[in-house]
């Protein structure tokens, strides 16, 4: 009796050791796949870095209405609907969108509809005037500041 108990405890033990030791081991593994992947990219293997950049591209543009971190708010969140968008940062002391995008899927004249739409002029494009009327008075020029 006591052989089978030491058997059984045994054969649990060693379920135990196989199971916390294959979940940590693949923990490891996806943690060195995700290193091995940064590796390559930051090591330069150009081929991959060309074909995640091959479509994307970078541009600012100029908000000149701009007025608040809510105007920031409104026109990050009109920029990341469009398609293809990757990523959109506001800079409210600069007055400026700095996107990248796919351009396959979407372009400066796009860009700058959203925002227009959004109520902010865009580079030399106006704002849509019921869109801008809509704003909250921080938002309008010379508005509550």
């Amino acid at each position: 009796m006591r052989f089978l108990r030491n058997h059984f405890l045994g054969l649990i033990f060693l379920s135990l050791i196989l199971i916390f030791g294959c979940s940590k081991n693949e923990s490891n593994n996806s943690e060195n796949k995700s290193t091995e992947q940064k590796t390559e990219v930051s090591s330069g293997n150009r081929e991959q870095v060309n074909q995640t950049n091959a479509t994307g591209e970078s541009i600012e543009v100029r908000l000149p209405t701009m007025q608040c971190g809510t105007c920031k708010k409104n026109i990050e969140t009109a920029v990341k609907k469009l398609d293809g968008i990757n990523s959109v940062n506001v800079v409210v002391k600069d007055k400026v969108a700095k996107v990248n995008f796919d351009k396959n899927k979407t372009d400066l004249t796009k860009i700058e509809g959203a925002i227009v739409m959004a109520g902010y002029q865009a580079n030399e494009k106006p704002g849509d005037k019921k869109a801008y009327d809509n704003l909250e008075a921080c938002c309008k020029v010379g508005g509550g500041h």
